[in-house]
């Protein structure tokens, strides 16, 4: 478990996890299929690689999922506001057998030592406050009960009744904290596995993506952004795509309609084979005047439509979108705009 000086782990991926887990699945599966191009490329592959890599999905897809990490935990808490009442009641007993045993000024002090300074804050369902109350009501009960008992007219077996409870709450608050305490814990060892398969498996990809530069068919199988659109297909919005081939040092200008610069948008650039430069100009098809975008060969960028539309400059003067070749051979472009509605 983290300490509070420790940084506990968090996700590398931007996925769902049933998105994560076919999607890897996916990828392994391909890259079995075409295992001898790897091998042939990087001496790290090995024959059955992917067999061992689906394992490891296989086990971190089994460990526990968010619900079930948290569900003792939840389980428990809501016995404990169960028994919340139960200790709220006792209190206002005390408080009335206190108020009627030391009448005028002697209140005061006497509902103060029997923990009403906890009583707010244990109405809160703070938990510590309510072990403290019950602390403070049991140490009252122990130095002043035979007073209560003859003079506020307590029951006799008030003193133990408040004993049951404590016992009863004290024990539901370690299971509860426990409880907590094996969640996070089994967070951080979900959330590690999911990291390493998703490490290994876009590592791989690279790999992939340089492997079948030249044969776009395969080559996609071992993009990402493709295999998720495989698997998880959109339930709704609109999608534009613009792509081409240029040669080196050629520009075009991208028709940019339907396009829209908002965070309901997502945008992915990329380019394949060749160093290819999104930029804003004045002019359709002319020189850079706003801002630019490089994309390597082989890489895919992704942007909100609003973070596109900063860093490119967008505005009355540079409203038109390019995209050059600025590498040393030919290669391809494509950008894709997905509304969600």
């Amino acid at each position: 478990m983290a300490t509070q000086n420790e940084q506990r782990p968090t996700n590398d991926y931007t996925c769902a996890q049933a998105e994560l887990y076919a999607g890897l699945e996916t990828a392994w599966n391909s890259q079995a299929e075409h295992e001898a191009e790897f091998i042939a490329e990087n001496t790290t592959y090995t024959a059955g690689l992917s067999v061992t890599r689906l394992a490891a999905i296989a086990a971190a897809q089994a460990l526990p999922d968010g619900q079930a990490r948290g569900a003792e935990a939840e389980v428990t808490r809501i016995t404990l506001v169960e028994k919340l009442d139960v200790v709220l009641g006792k209190w206002n007993s005390l408080d009335g057998y206190i108020h009627k045993a030391f009448t005028g000024a002697y209140y005061k002090p006497r509902i103060e030592e029997a923990g009403k300074q906890y009583y707010l804050k244990a109405t809160e369902k703070n938990w510590e406050y309510v072990k403290q109350l019950l602390v403070g009501m049991k140490n009252f009960l122990t130095a002043h009960g035979a007073v209560l008992v003859s003079d506020g007219g307590m029951p006799p077996t008030f003193a133990a009744s408040v004993d049951a409870i404590k016992t009863t709450f004290d024990g539901l608050y370690t299971d509860f904290k426990d409880a907590e305490q094996d969640s996070k814990e089994q967070t951080d060892t979900k959330i590690e596995a999911n990291n390493a398969i998703y490490k290994e498996g876009r590592e791989m990809m690279e790999d992939g993506k340089h492997i079948f530069r030249k044969n776009a068919a395969v080559r996609d199988r071992f993009v990402w952004e493709r295999i998720l659109e495989l698997i998880t297909p959109p339930s709704g919005g609109s999608t534009v795509i613009r792509e081409g081939e240029l040669v080196m040092g050629a520009i075009k200008n991208i028709d940019l309609t339907g396009v829209d610069g908002t965070d309901e948008t997502g945008i992915a650039i990329e380019a394949t084979d060749s160093m290819m430069r999104f930029y804003t100009s004045s002019v359709a098809g002319g020189g850079q005047t706003g801002g630019a975008i490089d994309v390597q060969a082989g890489q895919v960028l992704e942007y909100t439509g609003t973070q596109f539309g900063q860093l490119l400059g967008f505005n009355a003067i540079n409203k038109f979108l390019n995209v050059q070749n600025v590498g040393m051979v030919t290669g391809q472009w494509k950008l894709k705009a997905t509304h969600v509605e």
